[in-house]
């Protein structure tokens, strides 16, 4: 069990969820104030999502659910998240907390069970402003939970990145992979500035000492690395599969935790942290309490399952997911279901997946495939392998 550094009633915090959208887990290392709240905090740099896409990503995180089983499992299925499932603000809201979403679309967050709902423009708004009113509204509330998609990194990647090249010449943007990085990174220092206003916003109305803050990522970015990929989605490599958490409260021990773990990890985390008891609840949950894993040893050998589709790509796929993958601390083991090919990557010896080594005798590659296989027969997956 997780120790704090005081014995605190978590339950009766405010819970603030945001996800800064498009962030790698690498970005970090430019970011300021990221760093020096990721070292006060509990922080898990790498956190794998459930699938490299917003539609998708953020519908899981807040059902602690796989694609398939809300719904959501495909771009084409922007609008099929099934009506029986139950959401963590449905579960919050029954137990006392006021609940709140701040979002980009109403396709990337269902409205069940917040009792206020507001979608922006990500190209006019003003973050730091509309933060700050929506604080100020929450700080009459006895207690709060609050998600809130920060999605300017994903509008400058679409500005500042892919329209600065010609779209019928694929080939510029794939042999410029640094400057596409460098054009992206330009941006993170105002992504890092926002956090700070976020952080002083709560404290200028008496809430940072108050307040659960967890921080975190629904997918990476693309800048170029694997051609045939222009941003996200499309693939399952670790520069958008990989993400981070942070979870910040001044009376939780801070450390740093470099077992992965996966966005679905993020559900049961908040029902720990609230004092929720959600076996109560129909709800089939496959993520971990991090709370616990920061203590438990044994999670060396947790096997993560990610899936997508892409919209575009060498074998696109936007009806259903037809790429799949399964990670271990170190090593990966993709399936691509179009072409029935196979990759797998020594993630410590090649960090940027670029030698595929599959061979379909070795012991590790075999226990892979194994899980692999039986998640998709679980999640009744559409497959060539099932």
């Amino acid at each position: 069990m997780m120790v704090s550094k005081m014995e605190k009633k978590f339950e009766d915090y405010n819970i603030i969820l945001i996800n800064l959208d498009g962030m790698r887990s690498d970005s970090l290392d430019i970011c300021k104030t990221l760093k020096e709240i990721s070292k006060k905090s509990l922080y898990f740099p790498n956190m794998i999502s459930v699938s490299p896409y917003t539609l998708t990503a953020q519908h899981s995180i807040i059902t602690g659910l796989h694609p398939s089983e809300h719904g959501v499992d495909a771009y084409h299925s922007m609008f099929n998240f099934k009506n029986d499932v139950i959401t963590l603000p449905e579960i919050l809201k029954r137990n006392g907390f006021f609940t709140a979403c701040f979002s980009a679309s109403e396709r990337f967050m269902p409205e069940q069970g917040f009792d206020e709902y507001k979608i922006f423009d990500e190209y006019k708004i003003d973050y730091k402003i509309k933060f700050r009113e929506i604080i100020q509204e929450l700080s009459s509330t006895e207690k709060f939970f609050l998600f809130f998609q920060y999605s300017k990194l994903h509008t400058y990647l679409v500005k500042e990145v892919l329209k600065k090249y010609d779209e019928t010449n694929d080939d510029e943007f794939f042999n410029n992979i640094e400057k596409n990085k460098d054009r992206f990174n330009s941006h993170l220092e105002e992504c890092d500035d926002f956090i700070d206003h976020f952080i002083n916003t709560l404290k200028e109305f008496g809430l940072f000492e108050k307040t659960i803050l967890i921080i975190t990522a629904d997918h990476g970015t693309s800048c170029g690395e694997k051609k045939g990929e222009k941003s996200y989605g499309t693939f399952l490599y670790d520069y958008t599969l990989k993400v981070f958490c942070i979870i910040h409260n001044p009376n939780l021990k801070d450390q740093i935790i470099n077992e992965q773990c996966s966005s679905l990890d993020i559900f049961p985390t908040i029902m720990k942290l609230a004092k929720i008891d959600y076996t109560k609840y129909d709800l089939n949950l496959s993520g971990q309490d991090l709370l616990a894993i920061s203590n438990n040893t044994e999670n060396k050998n947790r096997l993560i399952y990610s899936e997508t589709g892409g919209l575009n790509g060498p074998w696109p796929s936007p009806k259903k997911h037809n790429i799949f993958c399964v990670r271990s601390n170190d090593s990966k083991l993709i399936y691509n279901d179009t072409p029935q090919t196979w990759e797998f990557y020594d993630l410590k010896q090649d960090p940027d997946e670029k030698n595929n080594i599959y061979n379909e005798n070795l012991e590790n590659i075999i226990k892979s495939k194994n899980y692999l296989v039986h998640i998709l027969k679980i999640l009744n997956k559409d497959t060539k392998l099932t």
